[in-house]
């Protein structure tokens, strides 16, 4: 018959100690983290959505009324272009290209708008953004 104290059961002080002070720093370097990347990626994205269909300049975008858009409003494209690199590189493998603006004509649903071209040549599959 084995005896069982409950100190072998519970961990020590210094355990319990260290694994709170691990937990703690864990906890600091997340929002030191989190507190630099928003005010060096500050430009607060107000509306996001996709370029669905071009024709002849004029465009349907997904965003609606639900997300906010009113008409006039000018949203800037964005195209995700990949990045060429060799096999073993680290770092992002996509960038983001300006690619022009376009401006909402009419809101024709809750979730879709048309749009015309402003400036640059936009492309289905083109992110649209507007930003504050």
């Amino acid at each position: 018959m084995s005896i069982v104290t409950a100190t072998s059961r519970t961990p020590s002080l210094r355990g319990r100690a260290s694994r709170w002070l691990g937990l703690g720093a864990l906890m600091l370097a997340l929002a030191s983290t989190a507190h630099a990347e928003e005010s060096s990626f500050r430009h607060e994205v107000l509306m996001r959505g996709q370029i669905l269909e071009a024709d002849a300049g004029t465009l349907v975008v997904c965003v609606g009324e639900a997300d906010g858009a009113q008409v006039g409003q000018v949203l800037e494209v964005v195209r995700h272009k990949r990045v060429s690199r060799g096999p073993k590189a680290a770092g992002p493998r996509f960038r983001r290209e300006p690619v022009g603006q376009v401006r909402i004509t009419e809101l024709f649903d809750t979730h879709y708008a048309q749009a015309e071209v402003v400036t640059g040549k936009p492309k289905v599959n083109d992110t649209v953004e507007l930003i504050r």
